[in-house]
């Protein structure tokens, strides 16, 4: 192997018969009265590269090949690009592609193509950095607990799971903003006396499994609506 571009794979005898790199340093000219110019450094711009790609029905498909780099070219991706020797350059678009059609068949048929590959660097950043944690989608669940005063005075284990022995400190829980709340929102603790609450939510005057029908008794029912 040569080297990838993302999954397009350029294979010993599909290698670039060439490949070029340029480099650019940009300078602010400042004019200064009675004085030659002064130079300020500015930045380093994208690094360029040029392949030169050449394919034959002898040892591949060259419309197969000239494909892949046009769909990988209109999908605007940045891919890593990485040699056989494992270096790893940096990740590029496909800027631009130029075609040469050096023998086709009688009916129109490629036989030899050969293609320069123009690749613009792309510098990760917040939209695009394969070290970052994955995002999450929806803020998570909160979680809240309405044990006896005397349980919650326990200290709190992290390496144990969440649960009626083992409670979230309270501090934790007001730290809505690390959950993707906005400025202004404040906890308030839900009201577990109303009629028809069940025990397994709140402190009832039983507390009974989950799922046992019998949690509630009949009369404390409210019906909505």
């Amino acid at each position: 192997m040569f080297a990838t571009l993302g999954e397009i794979l350029f294979e010993t005898l599909s290698s670039p018969e060439a490949l070029s790199a340029s480099s650019e340093y940009s300078y602010a000219e400042h004019k200064v009265v009675e004085a030659r110019p002064r130079l300020q450094w500015l930045a380093t711009e994208l690094q360029k590269l040029s392949l030169d790609l050449s394919f034959h029905i002898a040892f591949t498909n060259p419309a197969t090949q000239l494909n892949q780099l046009r769909a990988a070219a209109e999908d605007h991706q940045a891919r890593a690009l990485v040699f056989g020797n494992g270096v790893h350059r940096g990740y590029f678009v496909i800027e631009g592609i130029e075609e040469r059609f050096l023998q086709t068949a009688d009916d129109g048929s490629y036989i030899a193509i050969s293609a320069r590959v123009t690749l613009r660097e792309w510098v990760p950043g917040a939209d695009f950095d394969p070290a970052a944690p994955p995002r999450r989608t929806t803020p998570p669940p909160g979680i809240v607990s309405s044990a006896p005063a005397a349980a919650a005075a326990a200290p709190f284990n992290p390496a144990q799971p969440i649960g009626p022995h083992n409670l979230l400190p309270t501090s934790a829980i007001l730290q809505l903003s690390a959950a993707g709340a906005g400025p202004g929102v404040t906890y308030s603790p839900a009201a577990y006396s109303q009629p028809g609450v069940s025990p397994v939510t709140g402190p009832g005057p039983v507390l009974q499994p989950p799922g046992n029908p019998g949690d509630v008794a009949p009369g404390q029912i409210v019906r909505a609506g």
